[in-house]
């Protein structure tokens, strides 16, 4: 399977991704948790679903629009005051969400492409972060 077919298969379920994702993410990190104070999780958690298909975009395309989408809302969350270290938590508990996701399905190989993907996403939106606190 690749990322693409990946993406196809969460897109398809009628389980929104986003949910179990956070469901996970306060879990393994609930220190966390007081960066969404006052969010709506469920539109949340449906925003997340479709920001993999960003993700799998701007890995597979690079399109110019989706880098400059990504570092708005790297900003986004700069304003917000979220860490930055808070990125490498939201990979991990990403892929494994998929992990989950996919079962049987997930392979050395669709990891891998996630974690290169959804870096190379984090690496444009932390250009915006970065711009935000240098203000």
């Amino acid at each position: 399977m690749t990322i693409t077919q990946s993406v196809d298969q969460v897109l398809q379920s009628r389980e929104l991704l986003g949910n179990t994702f956070y469901d996970v993410f306060f879990r393994r990190y609930p220190e966390v948790q007081r960066y969404f104070a006052g969010v709506n999780l469920v539109r949340q958690g449906v925003l997340l679903t479709m920001a993999l298909v960003v993700i799998e975009q701007y890995y597979t395309r690079s399109y110019p629009a989706t880098h400059h989408y990504l570092q708005h809302l790297g900003a986004r969350h700069g304003e917000r005051g979220i860490p930055a270290s808070t990125y490498p938590q939201f990979r991990d508990t990403l892929l494994e969400t998929l992990s989950l996701f996919h079962g049987d399905d997930w392979t050395k190989e669709l990891a891998a492409q996630w974690h290169a993907a959804i870096d190379k996403t984090s690496q444009a939106m932390l250009e915006g972060y970065d711009k935000h606190v240098m203000k």
